[in-house]
């Protein structure tokens, strides 16, 4: 059986055991196979497999580029890749971008980037629906979102087109997605991987990370997207914090059955999980979008002014509320972030926990072109309940792991270990302990 992790299917790679066009191969196979998903925006099979062949002949002399020798990933189609286009899900003009770093330190590494992967529109949008390229359709039940707006590269890695992806969280784009699909998501502390060459939708809150099939590719991945490695340590009777008072009314019954029984697998394995408060968390929900929607406008403002018949509706509408949005207006949403940030700080300073655990999505994947949810605390606008959990760690900058942890009605269902900031090697080994714990037990 071939190996599903970059880890492995390096390391065989490297010593022989296994060629990197039949790794290219294999992937180009999965995305002929699971082309009705709709993952992939571009394709370039021929040229993959010629350079997995180059990497081979390269193997034989003994010169191995990277610790991604040969390994075929995708990029989520906002980011400049030679080669390739760049249409960002729309039809609307994009403002010029430059050269991107994150992609230059994959293919320096020895990675193969096959394709480019769809997405939400602009990255503005959390279910991977889209009226001018299609939906992208979950891989466990193509009637169901796959998240977005990272969608087509978490559903490229969950049926093995490549064996990462790299992609973008501004309000949960990485997380929803790895999430609903089954995989593993990692968004880093704002900044810690370049954002050049990538298209912005939120300056503030833009964050750039990879979708993997498990956590030491996560960590594998961030190193080389940082430029700088991300050691690992041993984890001890981690501490984890619970903000129920923010979590009650905000999921489902059966996820917040399901997130019940996972606080108990974690402390069975060893954990020490206690009930934390995070002050001002529920300011999110007033600061994140006028904010985000006020950026993404400067950020398309000469496509706005040009003719918005390129953006689709549900954007168009989003992205002109933002660019008649006052000064004051924008200027207040940045002071709640503010006091999001110091809430977030406080809770960690106070509590003394080394992340807070909490699901990525407060239900299972919904059907494509639902719109609403019925939570504990009632019926609520889809994108309102999934912001909840997502938006506060990408409005305040600091490091979240998504890792699945089960299924509920044969979907799959995720959480999140947030940590504080800078702490991005902690967030990598808390999550990597707890996928172990639930493995294990």
């Amino acid at each position: 059986m071939r190996p599903t992790s970059i880890v492995d299917a390096a390391a065989m790679i490297a010593e022989g055991r296994l060629t990197a066009e039949t790794v290219v191969q294999d992937s180009v196979a999965a995305a002929q196979r699971h082309a009705s998903l709709n993952a992939i925006a571009e394709m370039d099979a021929e040229g993959s497999i010629l350079l997995a062949r180059e990497r081979d002949r390269e193997t034989a002399a003994g010169i191995i580029r990277g610790p991604l020798h040969g390994i075929p990933v995708t990029v989520k189609d906002l980011f400049e890749v030679p080669g390739f286009g760049t249409r960002a899900g729309t039809r609307a003009n994009l403002p010029p971008l430059q050269p991107s770093t994150a992609v230059r330190r994959l293919q320096e590494a020895g990675a193969i980037v096959i394709a480019k992967t769809n997405m939400h529109e602009v990255a503005l949008g959390l279910t991977g629906e889209n009226e001018w390229t299609g939906d992208v359709c979950n891989p466990h039940d193509p009637e169901r979102q796959a998240g977005g707006s990272s969608s087509g590269s978490a559903v490229a890695v969950s049926v093995g087109i490549g064996l990462g992806s790299l992609g973008t969280d501004t309000g949960g784009s990485i997380r929803v997605p790895a999430a609903q699909c089954g995989v593993v998501g990692f968004k880093p502390t704002h900044g810690l991987v370049p954002l050049d060459g990538a298209l912005p939708l939120s300056l503030t809150c833009d964050h750039a990370g990879p979708i993997t099939t498990c956590m030491a590719d996560a960590r594998l991945l961030t190193s080389i997207l940082a430029g700088r490695e991300l050691p690992s340590s041993e984890v001890h009777r981690p501490r984890l914090g619970i903000p129920e008072t923010y979590l009650a009314g905000r999921l489902s019954k059966s996820m917040r059955l399901a997130f019940e029984r996972l606080i108990e697998r974690l402390r069975f394995a060893g954990a020490d999980v206690i009930a934390v408060e995070v002050p001002d968390l529920e300011l999110t929900a007033t600061a994140y979008t006028p904010l985000v929607r006020a950026e993404a406008a400067h950020v398309h403002r000469a496509a706005l002014a040009a003719g918005p018949e390129g953006f689709s509706k549900t954007v168009r509408t989003a992205l002109e509320a933002g660019s008649r949005m006052p000064l004051a207006a924008y200027l207040d949403a940045r002071e709640l972030r503010t006091r999001v940030i110091e809430g977030l700080r406080r809770a960690f300073d106070e509590s003394m926990v080394d992340a807070l655990l909490l699901p990525t999505t407060p239900f299972p994947p919904l059907r494509r072109a639902e719109t609403e949810v019925l939570l504990e605390g009632g019926l609520v606008p889809y994108r309102d309940a999934q912001l909840a959990l997502t938006a506060p760690s990408s409005l305040a900058g600091v490091p979240v792991a998504a890792i699945p942890f089960g299924q509920l009605e044969g979907l799959p269902v995720g959480c999140q270990l947030v940590t504080s900031w800078h702490k991005d090697a902690r967030a990598l080994d808390l999550a990597t302990w707890a996928e172990e714990a639930l493995a294990y037990h």
